[in-house]
């Protein structure tokens, strides 16, 4: 739904991928204007079933107030569910609030799951594990004294359904964050950023682990309609799986 990385672009719309499977749908991050695609992708209400929210970045959670909203008003019934770490639910539970938003007016149940990296948590097919990353570690050296209420704290999953191993990043420092979640397993595929380090240093990192296909997504207009070059990339830094560059409003197979 939104491939750009924290720049405006006029092109591309923020972070969001939607994943769906029989009976089950999970939206990765909701900073893309979900409610518009979904709308234009004609998906039902009950779309998505659940929200994965990594971190506090606008780029990564600007969107739930106006995604509660359409829901809202198109009636939905069933359930939300929402995973992250605690600190970001319990500011997005309070800023629905400030927004209108309340419970008992929206006609549906938000389910709230706070979160912890290593723990399991399941939404029907989906078997969700948070892995932490350090992408907000330099803001909180040099902010959490001044503002211990902020939550610096940023969650990738790991997510098994049917049988298989996929990989969502959310934000890196580096690609070496995500050992925990590739290392050992072979993976389906992962779902990758790639605005907070050389390409070079993704590639070389993945060249150590069994994957078969990278969705790169979060990715600066720079590299908009370069898929090639970074599968030439790949080869080059010794990652033999199968590169893809991600683009809004498409809908992709794995």
């Amino acid at each position: 739904m939104g491939t750009a990385n924290g720049c405006a672009s006029s092109l591309r719309d923020h972070s969001g991928v939607l994943l769906e499977t029989e009976g089950a749908s999970l939206l990765l991050d909701c900073g893309a204007t979900a409610e518009r695609h979904l709308l234009a992708g004609e998906f039902s209400e009950t779309v998505p079933g659940a929200l994965w929210l990594s971190h506090m970045h606008s780029d990564h959670i600007g969107q739930v107030g106006m995604l509660i909203q359409s829901l809202w008003l198109r009636k939905r019934r069933a359930p939300l569910h929402v995973f992250g770490p605690q600190a970001v639910l319990e500011v997005m539970r309070d800023w629905l609030a400030r927004c209108l938003l309340f419970p008992e007016l929206i006609g549906f149940p938000i389910e709230w799951h706070p979160v912890r990296p290593g723990e399991t948590v399941t939404h029907g097919p989906f078997t969700l594990t948070a892995f932490a990353t350090e992408h907000l570690s330099s803001l909180a050296a040099q902010f959490q004294a001044a503002y211990p209420g902020t939550c610096f704290e940023c969650y990738g999953a790991v997510i098994e359904c049917h049988g298989h191993r996929y990989v969502y990043s959310a934000d890196l420092a580096h690609p070496r964050e995500m050992t925990p979640a590739l290392a050992g397993k072979k993976v389906t595929a992962l779902i990758c950023e790639l605005a907070h380090f050389p390409e070079s240093e993704l590639f070389l990192e993945l060249a150590q682990h069994q994957i078969e296909s990278l969705w790169i997504t979060h990715y600066g207009d720079t590299w908009t309609g370069r898929e090639k070059d970074l599968q030439i990339a790949a080869r080059e830094h010794g990652f033999n799986g199968t590169v893809h560059l991600l683009q809004d409003k498409v809908a992709i197979e794995i």
